[in-house]
């Protein structure tokens, strides 16, 4: 029985897509493009981004020893990442730039399928390429594709698991939807042990396939087994990596019990920013949506308004204002790591009214996105009183994903540490569905306000990225003037990067999550002759560097000018011209 059979509605949309030359020239042209827009920023710095310094440092040990050495911050397994990156120094040797260079066919691969995945939901050729561009050159993608950290990689097994569960529905023959089905588990069992939440891709789709495809005899049961046999490699891998020296185990559970009963407002304030700013990041395809307003009658408008003044209070009780969530990437300019000292409060690019008009469009939008599903909701439940219609592929496939995603965040944003860069893995979700929203509800083709914004979006990524690969060259220059005049790496408390980076060369993190050992973690004798307002919140990971010297971008309490003179570097973003200087510890 094929896919079209057990779900009329799915004619040309589960079958198999037709091989068009066209269909694989688009995709590959889209990667090939973010790929150009990775490297006309220039990542070019010997020195990590956020935390990629310590995966960096495990791949290096790999590659002389071919052992896993976790060294005290990972809290993802890293897998088979380590591996990858260890052969690219095997080759060509050790630096953090090689390691970037390694993430390049990662990244590429994952924007090609992803315009693949978008065909087969039967998005057309131009929209497809319009939503894969939303993704690839999103800032969000840009600046973590241009690093060594495991979000890119997770999206990539993820996205393949999502490519042969697509492919499982779409056969012919129950033999072949049953090998891949096995693919996908076997692929993503593998492939998650870069990043646990990957797992989702055979712990909630694999299953969630072989319930959709369960009037074909066997599915069922063989996607109960490959449930069960996943769990238990999972819950075996899981074993291993928490007896490993030095690594970060964490839990759902644990996480909700670190957290104080008044940090649970986290929660929904961070749910509700994640939904505000992935708004904000698929502006291109949310943006179609704004023209609505010229056709709301007077109730609808007053409606709307009155939505929208709920909202804005909403935001403002909840403290919540662009971009909304602590961000580590281009939106709030990687600003957490700006200082070598205390750490400064988020800069958003624009000043404060800038950001409350953004704030108020995006708002507005998602109110008449939300306008338009409601009543297509309501239309599609009369239809189905009638013809019994049951849901699109992409949203009986997609959905038990999306809340599982969405459940496992909620322990971080319990502890207020829910990041920007998590969305990545909803992002997609969103984008198929806005599109075939779109595409059943408005038309066949996205306009082009939609390819402005798409553009507007890979501007900030990639000039944020080049300015913050700009801030970490200038800084890596000040900091080799003081190491040239012979003061030792770890007099210098150069900012979350280089101290990360100069701890692991003396040891682990000083990190109280670690387990094995028992006696890792030490109180740091680096914090008692520094005041708290001079002290880096990083300094308590750090007990190696007792800072005599600071290099940073703002000029910090408690430290003085010192004859270095200061690093001038260009940005692409305003304000265009900055320095980085090196200052003397005055209070001992």
């Amino acid at each position: 029985m094929s896919a079209t059979e057990l779900h009329p509605e799915l004619s040309g949309v589960a079958a198999e897509v037709p091989q068009t030359p066209s269909r694989y020239r688009n995709g590959a042209l889209c990667a090939v493009l973010v790929a150009l827009c990775m490297w006309v920023a220039w990542p070019v710095a010997d020195m990590g981004l956020l935390d990629d310094w310590s995966y960096a440092r495990t791949a290096q040990i790999y590659a002389q020893t071919g052992h896993f050495a976790y060294n005290g911050w990972a809290t993802a397994i890293l897998g088979w990442q380590i591996a990858w990156g260890a052969l690219f120094i095997k080759v060509f040797g050790f630096s953090f730039t090689m390691l970037r260079v390694s993430m390049l066919p990662i990244a590429m691969a994952t924007v090609f399928l992803f315009h693949q995945i978008l065909v087969r939901f039967g998005v057309n050729s131009r929209n497809a390429v319009i939503g894969t561009l939303t993704l690839g050159l999103s800032p969000l993608f840009l600046p973590l594709a241009d690093s060594f950290m495991t979000d890119i990689p997770g999206l990539l097994v993820i996205l393949i698991c999502i490519y042969c569960c697509q492919r499982a529905i779409a056969s012919a023959s129950t033999r072949s939807a049953i090998l891949w089905l096995v693919l996908a588990a076997a692929s993503n069992v593998a492939g998650g042990t870069v990043r646990q939440i990957a797992w989702l891709g055979t712990l909630v789709l694999v299953p969630t396939t072989g319930w959709m495809l369960r009037r074909r005899r066997g599915v069922l049961p063989v996607s109960l087994t490959l449930w069960a046999a996943s769990v238990a490699t999972i819950f075996v891998c899981m074993k291993w990596y928490a007896r490993q020296p030095y690594s970060i185990s964490e839990s759902a559970f644990g996480l909700f019990a670190t957290a104080r009963l008044w940090a649970l407002f986290f929660i929904p304030h961070d749910v509700g920013g994640s939904v505000l700013l992935s708004l904000l990041v698929l502006y291109p395809i949310v943006v179609p949506w704004l023209s609505t307003v010229r056709h709301l009658h007077a109730a609808a408008v007053r409606m709307l308004v009155f939505a929208f003044v709920i909202c804005e209070a909403l935001q403002y009780a909840f403290h919540m204002s662009l971009p909304w969530l602590r961000s580590n990437l281009i939106l709030a300019e990687f600003a957490p790591h700006r200082s070598a000292g205390a750490q400064n409060p988020d800069r958003f690019l624009l000043p404060s009214w800038g950001s409350f008009v953004l704030a108020a469009l995006v708002t507005v939008t998602g109110l008449l996105l939300l306008a338009s599903i409601v009543q297509d909701r309501v239309r599609r439940a009369e239809a189905a009183s009638t013809t019994g219609r049951p849901a699109h592929l992409a949203y009986a496939l997609l959905l038990p994903y999306t809340i599982s995603y969405f459940l496992l965040l909620c322990p971080r944003a319990s502890v207020g540490f829910l990041f920007d860069r998590y969305l990545l893995g909803v992002m997609p979700v969103f984008i198929v569905w806005l599109l075939l929203f779109y595409q059943r509800r408005v038309g066949d083709r996205l306009p082009r306000a939609s390819i402005a914004c798409v553009a507007v979006l890979a501007l900030l990524g990639i000039a944020g990225t080049h300015d913050w690969f700009a801030w970490q060259r200038a800084r890596g220059a000040a900091i080799d003037e003081v190491l040239a005049s012979g003061v030792a790496a770890t007099d210098i408390q150069g900012g979350f990067e280089a101290d990360g980076w100069t701890q692991i060369q003396h040891g682990h993190v000083n990190n109280r999550r670690i387990v094995t050992p028992s006696d890792a973690y030490v109180k740091p004798a680096n914090l008692l002759y520094i005041p708290a307002e001079c002290t880096s919140d990083f300094a308590e990971y750090t007990p190696a560097i007792h800072p005599v010297y600071s290099v940073g971008f703002n000029r910090e309490p408690c430290f003085a000018p010192t004859e270095y003179p200061q690093v001038a570097y260009t940005r692409w973003l305003p304000p265009f011209h900055d320095t980085v200087s090196v200052q003397k510890l005055a209070v001992r």
